[in-house]
């Protein structure tokens, strides 16, 4: 009896020294481990999908022989603003023929930026509009070209001066934009891809929360204006001389 009242407190102390220990080795591997694929969770997550890569998606998926507006809306998503606006003045930037031009840039172009104005989270265009296409071949030879300088614009550009991506702001955008829509509806030869060129870099600066960009967008705007203006009032001059 004696033997085994001294053997059982011993028993007991080492049952309590191997429960405990094991305790503490198992469960902070569990923890650490649990911990990693949150990490890559969240890292795969923030990739972000440039323009550039929608562009080649939208050759690449699409062979028919025309592109119809509702098939590029839907290529972009009816709430990316900006890329819409990008993608639309990109027939005006390059010095590319393309038949029934004005109704697929200046229009678009104009109820996309005057929804934006409005402060609207969706773009709705008019079935009549987005049952009108534009042929394939010179729209992919427009993409085609400004790829090259969109992907180096890409890569310069990154998000700063963010108040000028606020919603305020983009109210303010896209009545400027609207204005710049406008002047390009008008017959004046040589004034439409200026104006083209500062709605593509304002557009830019949108999808990228690129304030800087935005503002360089602005001033290429004015200028436009500037020179817009010049050409008038050379024109009133020349017809004031002539019926003078």
């Amino acid at each position: 009896m004696t033997a085994e009242f001294a053997f059982n407190p011993l028993r007991a102390g080492i049952g309590e020294v191997s429960l405990k220990a094991p305790a503490r080795k198992v469960t902070r591997p569990k923890q650490r481990a649990k911990a990693k694929p949150r990490a890559a969770r969240k890292e795969s997550t923030t990739k972000v999908i440039r323009t550039s890569e929608i562009l080649r998606g939208l050759l690449e998926n699409n062979e028919e022989k025309s592109f119809s507006v509702e098939k590029l809306l839907g290529s972009l998503g009816t709430s990316s603003f900006g890329t819409s606006l990008m993608v639309f003045s990109i027939p005006e930037v390059l010095p590319i023929p393309i038949p029934g031009l004005f109704a697929i840039v200046v229009i678009p172009t104009g109820i996309i930026s005057a929804q934006m104005a409005m402060g609207k989270k969706a773009i709705t265009l008019p079935k009549w509009l987005l049952k009108r296409s534009v042929p394939r071949k010179p729209l992919v030879g427009a993409i085609r070209t400004i790829l090259p300088v969109l992907e180096r614009l890409e890569r310069a550009v990154k998000p700063r001066w963010k108040w000028m991506t606020s919603a305020a702001a983009k109210r303010f955008l896209g009545a400027f934009i609207l204005f710049l829509a406008g002047l390009m509806a008008l017959p004046v030869p040589g004034t439409n891809m200026p104006l083209a060129i500062a709605i593509f870099v304002i557009a830019l600066g949108l999808v990228e929360r690129d304030g800087a960009m935005i503002a360089a967008g602005i001033l290429i705007g004015l200028a436009s204006v500037a020179l817009l203006g010049g050409i008038f009032a050379g024109l009133m001059a020349l017809f004031g001389r002539i019926f003078a």
